[in-house]
C-alpha cells in the first residue's frame, strides 16, 4: 500500500479539487499527514481517504464547514448525531419557506388570471369567500393616491416587526349605498393578510365569511355599471359591507385597472 498521496493525487481520487483540500487544512478541519519542509507540498495518507469522504457527505447535506470540524474534533457518534438532529430541523424549516413561496407564487398566477375569466360589463354573480384579514388605512378628505399608498406602505412595514405576511392585494373598503349610485366613496384601503394575525393592532380587520353579490369593472374611470347589482338588492337596502378588489392587467399603469367589487348579502 502507497504511504503517502500528493494532494493533486487525493484530489483526483477523491473527485475534490485542490483548493478544497487546502481550504479544509487551512481551516484545521483536515490536516495533511505529511507537509514537506522545503517545498511545502501536502501529502496525505490513505486512511484520510475516509475522513474526506465523511466531509464530503456532510457538505452535501449542507452541514457547515464550522459544524463539521466540531464533529470531527469530538470523534464521536453522539457529536454527529446532535449536529445531524440541527441540520434536519434547519431543512424542515428551508422545506416550509418553499412551499410556502410554491403557494404565493400559485396565487400570484391566479391573481393575473382572474380578471380573464369573465368581463367588465357589470354582470352580477356570487361567490361564497371564508373570513378574510386584512390592515388598512382610513381615507381622509384631503387624500391624494399617493398620501394614502404612502400611509399603507408604511403601516405595512411596521406591521411586519409583528410577523404579518401578506397577499400582493390591495383593495377599498367603499360606501355600498353610494357605489349603487355610481359614486365611488373609498373608507378604508386595504391590503390582505395571508393569515389571521398573531397579534390585534388597530389597524387589522376582518372581512365576514358569507356569499358576496359581486360584478366587475373599472371603478376609478367612468368604465362600469353598478345597476344590475343596484337592482338586485334593492330590497336588501343599500346599507351593507362592501369591498372592491384591485387587479393590476398590466405592469406599467395601475390606477385605471380592473376591480372585482363583493358585496356581502349573507353572513356565514
Amino acid at each position: 500500500m502507497k504511504e503517502l498521496y500528493s494532494i493533486g493525487e487525493v484530489a483526483k481520487i477523491m473527485g475534490i479539487s485542490v483548493q478544497t483540500l487546502r481550504n479544509y487544512s487551512n481551516s484545521e478541519l483536515l490536516k495533511p499527514q505529511y507537509i514537506d519542509e522545503k517545498t511545502g507540498y501536502r501529502y496525505y495518507s490513505f486512511k484520510q481517504f475516509h475522513v474526506i469522504d465523511r466531509i464530503r457527505y456532510l457538505r452535501s447535506l449542507d452541514m457547515p464547514l464550522s459544524e463539521i470540524e466540531e464533529v470531527m474534533k469530538s470523534g464521536n457518534v453522539d457529536g454527529l448525531s446532535e449536529h445531524l438532529e440541527i441540520q434536519k430541523n434547519r431543512i424542515a424549516e428551508e422545506i416550509e419557506e418553499l412551499k410556502e413561496k410554491y403557494n404565493d407564487i400559485c396565487w400570484y398566477e391566479q391573481y393575473f388570471a382572474y380578471m380573464k375569466e369573465d368581463s367588465l360589463d357589470g354582470h352580477t354573480y356570487k361567490i361564497i369567500l371564508p373570513e378574510r384579514y386584512a390592515i388598512y388605512e382610513e381615507y381622509r378628505e384631503d387624500d391624494t393616491v399617493e398620501t394614502i399608498e404612502t400611509r399603507l406602505a408604511i403601516l405595512k412595514h411596521r406591521c411586519e416587526a409583528y410577523g404579518f405576511r401578506y397577499f400582493r392585494q390591495y383593495g377599498f373598503v367603499v360606501d355600498c349605498q353610494d357605489l349603487l349610485q355610481k359614486k365611488l366613496t373609498r373608507k378604508r384601503y386595504i391590503t390582505y393578510l395571508k393569515e389571521k394575525p398573531k397579534h390585534s393592532l388597530e389597524c387589522t380587520m376582518v372581512l365576514p365569511a358569507g356569499e358576496y353579490l359581486c360584478f366587475r369593472g373599472r371603478i376609478c374611470t367612468d368604465h362600469w355599471n353598478p345597476f344590475e347589482a343596484a337592482d338586485f338588492l334593492r330590497e336588501k337596502g343599500n346599507n351593507l359591507f362592501a369591498v372592491a378588489n384591485e387587479y393590476e392587467d398590466n405592469l406599467v399603469e395601475y390606477r385605471n385597472c380592473p376591480y372585482e367589487v363583493q358585496i356581502l348579502i349573507k353572513e356565514n
